[in-house]
C-alpha cells in the first residue's frame, strides 16, 4: 500500500543535479544530506527502509521494506550482474551496466531510461538523470536503486558475485 501523500510517491527531477554516495551518506549537489545508511537501514527524513542483502552470495539479491510497509525488491535475472530488475512498491525498473566491462548503469522504467549511475575513483558512486528529458521517479525509488548500485558496483564488491 502506497504512501500516496508523503514522502515515498514524491517525485523528483534529476536534470541538472548530481548525487554522490560517499560512505553510506548521499548527497545532492548542494552537498545536503539525502540520505544514510546505518546498521542495514536506509533514514531518509524521519522515514526509514530496513535493507536485507546477500552480497556475498553467488546471487545479488536486496529487499527492503519502507517504515509504512512498502516493498522494494531488486536482483540479478541471469549469471552475470549486467542486467539487475527491482521492484519498488509495485513499479518495475530494470538496471543495465552500459558496458559489460566497465559498473556504470542506466536505471529504465517502462516510459524509458530515468537515472545513470557511475562509480568513481574515489570511492563514491554518482547518480544523474539518464539524459535532459528523463522522467521523474518517486524520490525513495531512486534512493533505493541506486544504493543497490553502490552494493554491487561499488567499491568493495564481494568476489563471489559473478561480473
Amino acid at each position: 500500500m502506497a504512501d500516496k501523500a508523503g514522502i515515498f510517491n514524491t517525485h523528483i527531477d534529476l536534470s541538472g543535479e548530481v548525487w554522490r554516495w560517499k560512505d553510506n551518506v548521499l548527497r545532492d549537489s548542494s552537498d545536503h544530506v539525502l540520505a544514510h545508511v546505518r546498521a542495514d537501514v536506509i533514514s531518509v527524513a524521519r522515514q526509514n527502509l530496513l535493507i536485507e542483502h546477500n552480497i556475498g552470495a553467488p546471487r545479488f539479491r536486496l529487499r527492503a521494506t519502507s517504515s509504512k510497509g512498502n516493498l522494494y525488491t531488486m536482483g540479478q535475472m541471469s549469471f552475470t550482474v549486467n542486467i539487475l530488475t527491482a521492484d519498488c512498491d509495485h513499479k518495475r525498473y530494470k538496471l543495465q551496466r552500459v558496458n559489460p566491462f566497465r559498473r556504470e548503469r542506466l536505471i529504465s522504467h517502462e516510459q524509458g531510461p530515468v537515472l545513470r549511475t557511475r562509480p568513481r575513483g574515489d570511492g563514491s558512486v554518482t547518480v544523474t538523470a539518464a539524459s535532459d528529458s528523463a522522467e521523474e521517479i518517486p524520490l525513495f525509488d531512486a534512493i533505493f536503486l541506486s544504493y543497490g548500485c553502490v552494493l554491487i558496483d561499488g567499491p568493495g564488491i564481494q568476489k563471489n558475485i559473478k561480473i
